[in-house]
Parts: structure tokens; sequence; C-alpha cells
């Protein structure tokens, strides 16, 4: 697995890593390892890792963690608070605050808990929340260091990954979600190759790309995420997202996520923003 060591010149916040910390230690003796997710894992990819400047900062952390059933998400939950966290929603054990610093932090559960492999219900309001895409995240996921000596470390999101879930939770709770998840996304494909991948379009199999776009780079990183996401989606999250790509790119009015990159990503421009959503959908249909 690839280990993420993050420069000394953008260290991680403080209170950020204190909480990191105290989750990985909660976790030695867990099966399942907690996975970085969410905006933050943008904020250490972009900022931390390649000195990009976020469009804006984010204050939670979310972590997300496998479990084979309810109770074990429970147990952990608590096993968190005997590290020093508290639950300061009552009722709500996935909302977590470090009193020392001041940091929230959201457990994000997945795996066998869910009865139909695609969401889970939340014991509590019987919410329904998806969680596509979360196992092979996991699969693909690097390990983030957290300390200085490598020996505190845990696994984060790919950008792929990232851009992924968030694909998926941007319609799953539109209202909600479409203006940071929205964000998210556009950031991701106006800086992607600015994060190592830019050679990957001068030489190799991915070389072929500028000539499918007549040399456009912006679409060309598009693709090119868009195919890191087929490879990593597995056949019903990648058959989610080509079907939600499909309808951005096709239908006549309803269009939320082109919108979102019309605003932030193509000055206004509608049909620029559709068309490198259905650049990102060729990608994915690619491999």
């Amino acid at each position: 697995m690839t280990v993420i060591s993050v420069p000394s010149l953008r260290p991680l916040e403080p209170r950020k890593a204190a909480a990191l910390n105290k989750v990985i230690l909660a976790a030695q003796d867990c099966e399942s390892q907690p996975m970085l997710v969410g905006a933050f894992a943008r904020d250490v990819w972009f900022w931390h890792v390649y000195g990009i400047e976020t469009e804006r900062a984010t204050e939670d952390i979310d972590i997300s963690m496998a479990f084979s059933e309810w109770d074990g998400f429970r147990h952990f939950a608590e096993t968190l608070k005997t590290a020093g966290f508290v639950q300061p929603v009552p009722n709500h054990p996935e909302k977590l605050l470090d009193p020392e610093t001041g940091q929230k932090m959201d457990l994000l559960p997945f795996g066998a808990l869910s009865e139909d492999g695609r969401s889970i219900i939340w014991p509590v309001d019987q919410s329904r929340w998806s969680v596509l895409g979360f196992e092979e995240s996991h699969q693909s996921a690097v390990r983030l260091s957290v300390s200085n000596d490598g020996r505190h470390s845990l696994r984060m999101v790919t950008l792929p990954s990232m851009v992924m879930l968030k694909m998926v939770a941007f319609y799953e709770r539109l209202q909600d979600r479409k203006r940071k998840d929205g964000a998210d996304i556009s950031f991701t494909l106006a800086n992607y190759l600015l994060v190592g991948n830019r050679k990957r379009l001068e030489q190799g199999h991915e070389a072929i790309i500028m000539d499918e776009v007549d040399g456009d780079i912006q679409r060309a990183g598009a693709v090119l995420l868009g195919r890191d996401i087929g490879r990593v989606a597995n056949p019903v999250t990648r058959l989610e997202v080509i079907t939600r790509l499909k309808s951005e790119a096709d239908s006549a009015s309803r269009c939320p996520l082109a919108r979102e990159l019309m605003q932030r990503l193509t000055r206004g421009d509608f049909h620029r923003a559709r068309d490198l959503l259905r650049d990102v959908l060729n990608g994915v249909e690619s491999v």
C-alpha cells in the first residue's frame, strides 16, 4: 500500500492530527481499519501534500469504517469516547467531539451492516444513507502517516474515490450537499492534473487522451479522472456513476452537477460544464 507523508512545511493542523491519533489508537485491535474521507482528505491531498490551496478549509473530519453489525459500530463509538471524544448530540453516536481541541468528527459506517449492500438505515431515525463506493474506496486507499516517525497511520481515500463518493452523495442529498460536494468535485476536476497526473498524458497508454480531446488540457484532465474512477468502482457503483453522468450530459433540464460546475469552473458556460462531465463519463466507460 502506498504511504503518504505530509511535508514538514505544511503539517496537519495540531487539533486534527491529535484527533486522528486518537482514532488510530482506538482502532488498533479492530479487524477493520479507519479511513479518512470527505473534504479533509481533499485538503490533505491538495494542500498538505501538493501545496495547492483549496477554496474552503474544512472544519470537520469524516472517518469511515467497516462493521459487520450495528453493535460493532456502537462499541467502537464507545471506545472513541473512552479515548477522549464526547457525543455532543444525543442518540447520534456517529457525531463526536474532542473537547480538548474542539475538533468535530463524523464516524461513517459501511460493510456487512448494510442489508442490501447499497445503503445503511440509521437505527435512531430510520434514515437511509448510501454506502455505494465505500468498500472499493477502502480497498484502493493509501496510507496516511500522521506521526513524524511513521508509527501512527490510517487509510485515506484517493482523489478518484473521493469524487466517486461525492457524486453518489451529491444526488442522494441534493439540497443539503450540492454546494459542498459540487465545489469539491469542481475543484478536483480543475486541479487533477496538478497532483502528479500531468505526466501521464505525455507518455504511456494515457497519452492518447490528448488526441481524443483535440489537445484541450482541461478536458484531458476530466477524461483521466473518469478513467481513474472507472478503475476503482465496482460494477454497482460504476453503473450508478454512469447513469448519473449520462443524465447530466443528455437531460434537457435536470443537470444539477453541470450547473454547479458552470458556476465554479467554466465561468458561466453551461455547455462547457456538460462537456467536461461527458468527458468524465467517457473516461469511466473506457476502462
